[in-house]
């Protein structure tokens, strides 16, 4: 019996660990992200309307995220939360012609190439199932939609 709870108490401990490393609260296992057009390979940027206005989206139609604790040349969110938060992994990215300008790349510490926008790695949240949903916005106070102007679109 104890070593069930001792057991149970490093699991918990654990996942409590995940949820400081990537700002989010989560009572279960987050979904994964399968690797498609927007989280391997060449992604191309495309935008949508939502509740919360144009916000910037994957080739799938999915809206991306920023983070508040990434600063340029600094990504944060690895590991346990870039399992939650998918990065939008990329060679070279290949977004609209109108948000080309304001897109870019960086290297996250593992060597792969994060898009970019506004200077701001992207990333996805992994409880948004389908294109258009904006669940990931507000989490923490930390995470956040990113909005494009309206003539984006």
């Amino acid at each position: 019996m104890l070593k069930k709870s001792i057991l149970a108490a490093a699991g918990a401990a654990g996942t409590i660990a995940m949820m400081s490393a990537c700002g989010t609260a989560t009572d279960d296992t987050p979904p994964q992200v399968q690797p498609s057009a927007s989280t391997a390979g060449q992604v191309e940027l495309g935008t949508r309307e939502t509740a919360l206005g144009t916000v910037l989206t994957d080739g799938d139609g999915f809206t991306l995220y920023r983070f508040d604790e990434d600063t340029p040349g600094t990504i944060r969110c690895t590991g346990p939360c870039a399992e939650i938060w998918p990065p939008s992994l990329v060679g070279a990215p290949r977004p609209d012609a109108t948000l080309a300008a304001r897109a870019g790349a960086t290297t996250r510490p593992d060597g792969t190439e994060q898009i970019t926008y506004d200077g701001h790695p992207l990333y996805r949240f992994a409880k948004d199932t389908a294109p258009g949903q904006t669940g990931g916005d507000g989490v923490k106070g930390t995470w956040h939609v990113v909005t494009v102007d309206s003539a984006h679109g």
